[in-house]
Formats: C-alpha cells, sequence, structure tokens
C-alpha cells in the first residue's frame, strides 16, 4: 500500500497555482473596462432597493447572479471603488471554473495533465482577461465547468448527475447562451455514446431523470417567484423578446453553410478518431473537444451577436482536451526536459500577451472611479442620473431602456421610442453621463446642463452675457442658484421678492441680480458641493 506521502504533489504546481491567484489579483484594477460592469453591478444594486429586476430596471440576463452578488453590494454601497471589489468577488468563479479542470483533467488525463491544463487556460488572455471583469459570464461558466465536472470520467451515478444539473440549471439561470451549451453537448454525448461498443454499461434513465430535475429546480423557482411578483411578461420580454428580436447575423446564408461545412468536417473527424481509439468506455476527451468546437462554430456563425464572453465555457476543456491529446505523443512523453521548456514558453508567451493588452501598472478604473465619485458627490439616493446602462450604479435611471448595442439599433431605426429628454425633464433628473445619447438627446443635454468634469453633466446653462437682467428659457424643472463663478448671487425671480435661489418650473422666467455680475446659473444642490464653472481650454490645446 502506498503511503499518504507518495499521493502529494510536488512543489512546483502548488507554487505555479498561488503565482496564478497572485498575478489574478495584481491586475484586478488592470482589467479593461467594460460598460457591462456598470451594468450588472446597477442591477444587483436594484435588488437591495426592493426594485424588480425586468420591471423596475432593465435586465436582459438571468436573475440569479444579480440576487446572489445584492448582499456584497449592499456592504459595498455609495463606494467609488465598488468595481474593484466587485472584481475581487469574481476570484471565486475563477478558481471554482479552474478547479472544475482541475477535477476533470485529473480523472482523464491525471495530475500532471490537470495542472498543465489549469495553468494554461488560466493564464489563456482571453479567458485571464474577462474572467476578471465583474459580469454574469463569470459565474455563468463556473457552474456551467462545474456541473460537467460532476459527470466527467466519473461512474454514472444519480446523485451526481443532480448535482450536474443543478449547476446547469443556475448556469442557465445566469445566462440564456447555456442553451446552447445543452444542446451541442447532449448531440455530441448521443453521438459518441451510440458509438460505444455492443454490451458496454449505458447510463440509467434514473440518472437523467436526476439531471432533469436538478436542471429544473433554479429556473422553475425563479420563475415562481417572478410570477408570485408579477414581473413574469416583464422578464420573458428582457430575457428572450429582446434578445431575439435584435440584431440578426450578416451573411446568415452562407455563415449557416460554412458552420454545415466545418461542424460536418469536425464530426467525421472526431468520429475517425474515437474508432481508431476503439475505447470501451465513453471517450470523454473526444466528447470535451466535439462539444466545445461546435459550440464555437454555432457562436461563430450562427449566434447573432458574438462578443469574447461567450466563449468562456468552453477555452478551459478545449484546452484540457489538447493537453490530454498532447501527453500521448510518445516522444513528447520521452522528453521531461522538454515538457518544461514547452510549458514555461507557453506560459510565457501568454503572459505577454496579457500585459501587452492590459499592462497591470495601468489603473484601467481610475476614470470610473472618478466619474462615480463626482456622481455621488452631487447627487443624492433620491436622485435620478442618466446615464448609458447603469454607470451611476447607485442611482435610479429616468430611462429604462440600456443604451447597449441592441438598443442603440433599434433607435437609430426607431422600434424603440426615443423618450429621453421626456423622461429627463419628468424625473427631474438634474445629472447625466453624456455618453452613448443620441444626436438630439445629447444636443439636448449641453443645451440645458453644464459640465462637471469628465463626462458628468449638471443641470444649468452657462450665461451669454454678464448682464443683471437675464432671461432664461427653463426646460429641466428644478432648483437653481445665479452665480458670478465663485459664489452665488441674490436676484428677483419674475419681479417678486428677492432670494438666492429659486425653484424653477418649465417656461421663460426674469431674473436680475442685484450685487454682480451674473455668468451662469446651475442646480443648487450641485453648487452647495462644490460646483464651478470649469476653466475654457488654453489656446491651442
Amino acid at each position: 500500500m502506498k503511503s499518504p506521502l507518495q499521493y502529494r504533489l510536488p512543489v512546483w504546481p502548488w507554487l505555479s497555482l498561488l503565482i496564478l491567484l497572485v498575478l489574478r489579483l495584481a491586475w484586478l484594477d488592470a482589467y479593461t473596462l467594460n460598460s457591462d460592469e456598470a451594468q450588472h453591478a446597477h442591477v444587483a444594486w436594484a435588488w437591495t432597493q426592493g426594485l424588480l429586476p425586468y420591471r423596475d430596471v432593465f435586465d436582459n440576463h438571468g436573475p440569479l447572479f444579480g440576487w446572489l452578488h445584492s448582499p456584497l453590494i449592499r456592504l459595498l454601497d455609495e463606494r467609488a471603488d465598488v468595481l474593484t471589489w466587485l472584481r475581487l468577488a469574481m476570484q471565486f468563479w475563477y478558481v471554482l471554473a479552474l478547479g472544475a479542470v482541475g477535477w476533470m483533467g485529473r480523472r482523464l488525463f491525471g495530475w500532471r495533465v490537470a495542472v498543465v491544463a489549469v495553468l494554461v487556460a488560466g493564464l489563456f488572455p482571453r479567458f485571464f482577461i474577462v474572467s476578471g471583469q465583474f459580469r454574469t459570464d463569470d459565474m455563468w461558466m463556473a457552474m456551467w465547468l462545474a456541473g460537467l465536472a460532476f459527470v466527467v470520467g466519473a461512474p454514472a451515478r444519480a446523485w451526481r448527475f443532480f448535482l450536474a444539473g443543478l449547476c446547469v440549471g443556475c448556469a442557465l439561470s445566469v445566462s440564456q447562451k447555456t442553451l446552447v451549451l445543452l444542446v451541442t453537448t447532449l448531440l455530441v454525448a448521443a453521438l459518441l455514446g451510440l458509438m460505444r461498443p455492443a454490451g458496454t454499461a449505458r447510463t440509467s434513465g434514473r440518472c437523467w431523470l436526476a439531471a432533469l430535475f436538478g436542471l429544473l429546480l433554479v429556473p422553475t423557482l425563479f420563475v415562481i417567484w417572478l410570477a408570485m411578483h408579477g414581473v413574469l411578461g416583464d422578464a420573458w420580454y428582457g430575457l428572450a423578446g429582446y434578445n431575439i428580436g435584435g440584431a440578426s447575423k450578416r451573411h446568415a446564408a452562407l455563415n449557416g453553410l460554412w458552420f454545415l461545412v466545418l461542424a460536418s468536417a469536425m464530426v467525421a473527424l472526431t468520429v475517425r478518431a474515437v474508432r481508431r481509439r476503439a475505447l470501451s468506455e465513453f471517450d470523454w476527451a473526444a466528447f470535451l473537444a466535439l462539444q466545445g468546437g461546435l459550440y464555437l462554430l454555432l457562436i461563430w456563425f450562427v449566434w447573432p451577436l458574438v462578443t469574447r464572453q461567450d466563449f468562456l465555457p468552453v477555452l478551459p476543456t478545449l484546452v484540457l482536451a489538447g493537453a490530454g491529446w498532447a501527453s500521448q505523443w510518445t516522444w513528447l512523453a520521452q522528453r521531461p526536459r522538454l515538457r518544461g521548456v514547452l510549458l514555461v514558453l507557453v506560459l510565457g508567451c501568454e503572459l505577454a500577451a496579457i500585459v501587452a493588452y492590459a499592462p497591470p501598472w495601468k489603473d484601467k478604473l481610475a476614470a470610473q472611479r472618478a466619474e462615480l465619485a463626482l456622481v455621488l458627490h452631487y447627487t443624492d439616493k433620491s436622485d435620478f442620473v442618466m446615464d448609458a446602462k447603469g454607470d451611476a450604479i447607485f442611482r435610479m435611471r429616468p430611462y429604462y431602456p440600456v443604451l447597449e448595442s441592441l438598443a442603440l439599433h433599434r433607435l437609430r431605426r426607431g422600434q424603440v421610442a426615443n423618450t429621453i429628454v421626456d423622461d429627463l425633464i419628468s424625473h427631474h433628473t438634474m445629472v447625466v453621463v453624456l455618453r452613448r445619447l443620441s444626436h438630439d438627446s445629447a444636443r439636448f443635454v449641453m443645451l440645458n446642463y453644464v459640465p462637471a468634469g469628465g463626462d458628468v453633466w449638471v443641470a444649468g446653462r452657462m450665461l451669454p452675457t454678464h448682464e443683471p437682467d437675464q432671461v432664461i428659457d427653463i426646460l429641466v424643472p428644478g432648483d437653481y442658484v445665479l452665480t458670478d463663478g465663485q459664489q452665488r448671487l441674490s436676484g428677483s425671480l419674475d419681479g417678486g421678492p428677492v432670494a438666492d435661489h429659486w425653484y424653477l418650473e418649465r417656461g421663460v422666467h426674469h431674473l436680475k441680480a442685484t450685487n454682480g455680475a451674473p455668468v451662469a446659473f446651475v442646480w443648487t444642490q450641485a453648487f452647495e458641493r462644490g460646483w464651478k464653472p470649469l476653466p475654457p481650454p488654453a489656446e491651442g490645446g
């Protein structure tokens, strides 16, 4: 009998994995900022306010991610560095995903291949960067990989299939793209199952029923909850209607033809390899390779909108299948030093690509933190802030749709009503983050708001002259002050008594300053919290 010491791994795998985690922490603020991060944070914040997703705030993702991370958002309330902490929380899903890959690799190919797959997949540039952002896709891919880890290379047991189904059901409650993963997985499993020799043990119907029960459990609970709160129809639009009615694939027929040709070739090569190997048990390596390959082809050639995060759940499994394939090369197996050199070379190239794309010494969140700090400084919890996708995170938006690619496409084609200006007025929105707005909406903001730093604008207007008598046309009602650029001025509104601030309704007003030369009128709350006219740009700057 082997002693426990003989089962222990050498030092280098543990040291390598530790270095990988240290790199993740070193890159927390260096990952490229994606607008989805603030949107997901805003949806999670809405849960903490008793607001309902799909009705009170827009969302086109499953509800599990926002609900699960809402307690963390509650703890981080009103922090400008909230995204750094939320990215730190994403490391749990990163570790879970790679742990699942290592678990599968150890069963299929041994611990050496498992460690290699974890390191190469963990440092794969696209996987490393995208999985470090705060986004639903991190949890999605982790739950999918965890689901696979319960059954890949393991004896078929009902409890394993139930837990696998439960993980996949959680993934489905995060992202509808899980359906594409499920379809490819079931098709490949059926194909390879048919190729097994006659008389070999088959997965029992009990196992499949357990998997189905696990799969439906979490989505069913959410459906019941949404129905009880009267937002099932809103959820259907956000999860299905909005996405299905969005962008269409260009050259769909040609892309479909390419998919059929390449998928057929991939299936043929896999069938040939499986027959040549003639394994008595299920060929899991071929399963991982074919499932990942077909999923990639579906995304590339069929899926209407391709994004970097779509590839997260299959990149590690393809790396694992490739590492397992390479481990069977006789010429490489006989050269341990060469294996070590190749591994170091691959990891070095990956790390160099990551550094080139996202240098760790550059803080990619600095501008976002400064902008959020400015918005939080000028506004209270009850104030509305107009932004593209929830950039203000802790503030409600006056306009329900988010301004992402599908919505902008619909706005340009007139498929969605552009009520941004009306909503700014009706919700008394005094702060706008001027990004992604349509031309007409942006023009309205620039005429009725003044710069406060970066893309943040507050309600007000710079005056064309500095005469004491001013005729002001107000389109955004609110409480305003008149200022000479440094202090507020007293004056009379429409012939009334002298005051130093006024609530101005929509319409034309006559303001007469009594103690200085007015430069601007601006939202009172912003002025009281330090707003001053920005200096004009330097000549030639």
